[in-house]
């Protein structure tokens, strides 16, 4: 039997290969027997780790939690300024650009999951986790006297998240006029209105 740090680097295999397909494709004609032919694999073999494309694209659905979740939480803790948090979660939670591949995929995997959220909390709750981590930062520049909100923590938090996704779909789905630094122009005026305070420019 493989080793834990062997199933995890298999598992992260299948799903780059899987971003690779579905970005020279599309979502609706991935099939596990061509996520096992671009890692010359044999089907079975893929799927010891994902039983079916359903569960595989709900699994890059819910790799928006380490991306956009873990690793945005991880690198706020390392900061000691409230601003310089808010303005990395600005930063971090937009594609690099319009050929992000695996923000694409994350995208289409959510869209996938349908538009009944009530009936899938696993999906839901991605939006809402990172909607929780805007609100630990604004109520943590409030505490240290850096931010005074207008309206309420949760609001901003879900404006600012309602902002990053869909303009982040605008610029992977290459809108001329919603490129990256547009994208955070915008949400960094809306979030210096916010919390009534100047904020480092996102990177």
């Amino acid at each position: 039997m493989a080793r834990p740090s062997r199933r995890a680097e298999r598992r992260e295999q299948i799903l780059a290969a899987a971003v690779s397909l579905i970005e020279q494709h599309d979502l609706a004609t991935l099939r596990l027997t061509d996520v096992a032919a671009e890692l010359d694999l044999t089907p079975n073999a893929v799927r010891y780790y994902f039983k079916d494309v359903d569960t595989l694209v709900l699994e890059l659905a819910m790799r928006s939690d380490v991306r956009f979740y873990d690793e945005r939480r991880a690198a706020a803790a390392a900061l000691d300024d409230h601003r310089d948090k808010l303005s990395h979660l600005l930063g971090a939670g937009l594609p690099t650009g319009p050929e992000d591949a695996e923000w694409r995929a994350i995208w289409r995997a959510f869209l996938a999951a349908g538009f009944e959220l009530d009936q899938r909390p696993e999906v839901a709750g991605i939006f809402h986790r990172q909607v929780g981590l805007y609100v630990e930062i604004l109520d943590g520049g409030v505490a240290d006297g850096v931010f005074s909100l207008t309206v309420p923590a949760l609001d901003v938090a879900t404006t600012l998240m309602s902002m990053e996704d869909y303009l982040g779909y605008r610029i992977v789905a290459k809108d001329p006029a919603f490129d990256r630094p547009r994208a955070l122009h915008l949400m960094h005026g809306y979030a210096e209105m916010a919390v009534s305070a100047a904020l480092p420019l996102p990177r």
